[in-house]
């Protein structure tokens, strides 16, 4: 009994050998070699950029931006005639030829204006903190939703025609370096990503690009919040994906 143990252990072993060894040999000449899936590749950034949805939000996000911008020229406006007021008050304070009732009164003015500008300054500055915040979130709530949308259309896309592999070649890896170093650029999906899903909405591209043109208009002296863009997304958000055969929303 214990030379049959011994003598099927050592077969089996064997056995394995034989399979390890056969298996690390090199495929016979003339073998058909496995090829990789159909792979396709998508530039994300020029097709959010390109989006239809995507222009259409920043020429919402413009609009929004100009009323805030306004706003603060306004309150601006107000707060220079009150300097003015104040220092006209101070001048007035100090001229020896007026009465001391008189002067006391300019000097009271001018503390009040002072105080008032003061406020004025403080409550514009907590405004446009606030609505920075505010547009900053709702921006990085449409781009979440925009990302999703374009998402599942290139997954649509590529189960459609038959993609088991899409690559985005807009992608950077963390030290900066192209996650695809090379690619058959005849395989860029990109334009007909972006035709499929702006397909019936030229129009409203065209004008969307008119729409998100710098103006000429003087920019204010006084720094004012940033609103972020949708075609711009801030540094720490992730990479927009795309996808379709027919574009969710149309």
């Amino acid at each position: 009994m214990t030379f049959s143990l011994r003598t099927l252990a050592l077969a089996a072993a064997l056995l394995g050998l034989g399979v390890t060894v056969l298996a690390a040999e090199p495929a016979p000449a003339g073998a058909p070699v496995a090829m990789p899936g159909k792979l396709g590749y998508v530039n994300m950034e020029k097709v959010f950029q390109g989006y239809y949805k995507t222009m259409r939000s920043d020429a919402a996000f413009k609009k929004q931006r100009d009323i805030y911008e306004q706003h603060f020229n306004d309150a601006r406006t107000e707060m220079e005639r009150l300097k003015r007021q104040r220092d006209d008050c101070r001048e007035r304070s100090l001229n020896i030829a007026l009465s001391d009732d008189v002067r006391n009164q300019n000097r009271k003015d001018a503390e009040e204006k002072d105080t008032l500008l003061r406020d004025k300054d403080r409550e514009l500055r907590d405004f446009f903190q606030k609505k920075d915040v505010e547009l900053k979130r709702k921006f990085m709530e449409l781009r979440g939703e925009l990302v999703k949308e374009l998402s599942d259309f290139l997954k649509t896309y590529a189960i459609a025609n038959r993609y088991e592999v899409v690559l985005d070649t807009s992608g950077m890896t963390q030290n900066m370096i192209p996650a695809v170093v090379y690619y058959d650029t005849s395989k860029d999906l990109s334009d007909t990503v972006l035709t499929e899903l702006n397909r019936g909405h030229e129009d409203e591209i065209t004008k969307a690009k008119e729409a998100v043109k710098p103006t000429s208009a003087a920019t204010t002296s006084v720094a004012v919040p940033v609103v972020p863009s949708p075609a711009t997304p801030p540094a720490s958000a992730p990479s927009a994906p795309v996808a379709p055969v027919a574009p969710a929303g149309k």
